[in-house]
């Protein structure tokens, strides 16, 4: 065990007190290096006061303000940078927008292609795809596409190109033209593309199809259905057909005029204002309750030579509903079984109602009520003829009580019975819009079976009758203002002032325009009223009236020059021939059609006026 060692005071006592002589003590000199060993308490340092701590508020406004600072020295580089850049967007294609057009119409489209890249185009070109159907304007050929080589655009200019088409399709269909620029720049071979749609609504469409048939069938009865197209057109419309859609259970027997596959027909060209009619008889079987459609399309054939349509201008429906009737009720109006039936204003109509039994058993108590209403119906104009008239509710009835077969009618038996109306004058009928007369069938009955009681059972019928427009033309000549004597010399000319008008009465007439011809030896001077023209060859002279609405009347002017010949004398030549004026009733959907007689030189009050000396 090692020996203890002396605390250092235990050493220093020893060498004080101790019996060996002492020793020099040497003690070493303090050094500032060396740091002394504390012994005992000292008291400690003075404390710091604690560091200030800056707000968070104050830190966040700091650091939002570095952010904006940043963020704008950045987003200025982008722009700066951006504004040198070569993109697709800094090239733009537009076209202004074109309104009012119509199915047919020539329309010029005014492409401007913008180059607003910071360098020059090179090798550029520009493509349209247009919609089927679409031709050109010159030539109508088809024109699906439109390509052009802009070749070198420099910075910040435009090139503008115009391009005629004529666009179909039909009412309220927009059309979308697709369109496109490809280009180079210099010092690259990067290919660069911009596009862009151009899209046009069609406003109106260049044929209409209205469609006329009953509301509802007996399933296997056969019925007639009309299918009308009419040309809105100012031009015409060639090479059109019309193809048919026909519901399930529905069986052709005949047509007029014959289709090619049961389902096409081929309508050929229609003038401005013309129209075709197609006739299509047939049967219809199904549940009762079932609902059929049918539709029509009118359109341009496809250049193909197939029995389909390249595009299709207009369409037409109509909806019939299958019924079963336990007694089959068919009205006639004027012998015409058509829905509706057109009437001119102040006619008369006659009705005859058949009937027969459908059931296989006795119906009892049979009875028809034909409800008559409507605002061209005139006043105490209902003849009950063999059945009743109640005034009361301006009703026909037919029952027991005006033919005894209806007490009890047997399975397949039949009946007819007969009543007739009025329709209102035109100046009654000044002021009305869209004239109509009613008439509904109620129908009733019981059927009886064996060991069970009276059955009641019931069913109606709605026919409709349209007042269509008269429209009253007449003409005259006057001398009033004109060179030459009255009455006419042979030799020498003298000039007339004819006068044409046009008077209509119920509904607006669209496309009204008069015809005529003028005999070879008068002359067609060149003065006229705007709308009047005249052509030589034929020397057919064609007034436009346009619209006529209900109640309006129009006039138009014009002057011709007629000089006799010796063989004229002593006679009193025509020198306008009978006039014919055609139209279309907004209303009933129907051509309306109206003649003047010739004019002669034979002036108003003036008796031998028009013969030739």
């Amino acid at each position: 065990m090692p020996p203890e060692q002396d605390l250092p005071l235990e050493s220093l006592e020893k060498r004080l007190y101790g019996s060996q002589p002492q020793e020099q003590v040497s003690v070493p000199a303090y050094t500032p290096q060396q740091p002394k060993t504390p012994y005992g308490w000292q008291a400690p340092p003075p404390s710091l006061p604690p560091k200030k701590q800056m707000p968070w508020m104050v830190k966040f406004l700091i650091a939002a303000g570095a952010f904006l600072v940043i963020a704008g020295l950045v987003a200025a580089f982008m722009i700066f940078r951006g504004s040198r850049a070569i993109s697709n967007n800094n090239v733009q294609i537009t076209v202004p927008p074109v309104t009012g057009v119509a199915s047919g119409d020539t329309v010029s489209l005014v492409i401007t292609i913008h180059n607003g890249n910071p360098v020059a185009l090179t090798d550029a070109s520009f493509n349209a795809d247009f919609p089927s159907g679409t031709r050109k304007a010159d030539t109508d050929e088809s024109y699906p596409q439109y390509n052009d080589v802009l070749g070198p655009v420099p910075a910040g200019a435009d090139v503008t190109r115009t391009v005629q088409v004529k666009l179909f399709g039909q009412a309220g269909q927009t059309l979308t033209i697709p369109m496109k620029v490809q280009y180079h720049v210099t010092g690259s071979n990067a290919l660069y593309q911009s596009q862009n749609q151009y899209a046009v609504t069609i406003s109106s469409s260049p044929v209409s199809v209205q469609v006329q048939s009953i509301a509802q069938s007996p399933s296997g009865q056969a019925f007639t259905m009309t299918v009308i197209v009419r040309s809105n057109a100012s031009a015409s419309v060639d090479n059109l057909a019309l193809t048919a859609s026909y519901p399930s259970g529905f069986t052709v027997q005949s047509s007029n005029p014959s289709s090619s596959g049961t389902n096409f027909f081929d309508l050929g060209s229609l003038g401005p204002g013309e129209q075709k009619t197609l006739q299509i008889r047939g049967t219809l079987v199904g549940q009762n309750g079932d609902q059929r459609v049918f539709r029509f399309d009118a359109g341009s054939k496809n250049p193909d030579g197939t029995n389909t349509l390249g595009n299709t201008f207009a369409e037409g429906s109509a909806s019939i509903s299958i019924t079963h009737p336990f007694l089959n009720v068919s009205l006639a109006l004027n012998s015409s079984p058509d829905e509706p039936l057109i009437a001119t204003p102040g006619d008369q109509v006659n009705a005859l109602i058949n009937w027969q039994n459908t059931l296989t058993s006795t119906l009892s108590n049979a009875s028809m009520k034909v409800t008559l209403s409507g605002n061209a119906l005139a006043a105490g104009s209902i003849n009950g003829g063999t059945g009743f008239y109640r005034s009361t509710d301006s009703s026909v009835i037919f029952d027991s009580t005006t033919n005894q077969s209806l007490a009890s009618l047997a399975a397949g038996q039949t009946g007819v019975g007969s009543f007739a109306f009025g329709v209102k004058s035109a100046t009654a009928l000044a002021g009305v819009q869209n004239p109509t007369v009613t008439l509904t069938v109620s129908v009733s009955g019981y059927q009886s079976t064996q060991g069970a009681a009276a059955q009641a059972l019931s069913s109606t019928l709605t026919r409709t009758v349209k007042v269509g427009t008269v429209v009253a033309v007449s003409s005259s000549l006057t001398h009033a203002g004109g060179t030459g004597t009255v009455p006419p010399a042979a030799g020498a000319e003298t000039t007339y002032t004819v006068t044409l008008t046009a008077k209509n009465t119920v509904n607006s007439v669209g496309a009204a325009k008069e015809t005529f011809t003028l005999p070879s030896y008068v002359r067609f001077t060149g003065q006229a009223d705007a709308g009047v023209t005249y052509n030589p060859d034929t020397h057919t002279v064609t007034w436009a009236a346009g619209d006529l609405a209900s109640g309006s009347t129009a006039t138009a002017h014009f002057q011709i020059g007629f000089t006799p010949s010796t063989s004229q004398s002593g006679t009193t030549p025509v020198l306008v021939n009978a006039q014919t004026f055609t139209g279309f009733d907004r209303f009933t959907q129907q051509q309306v059609t109206a003649q003047a007689p010739a004019l002669t030189g034979e002036l108003p009050g003036s008796v031998g006026s028009g013969t030739v000396h």
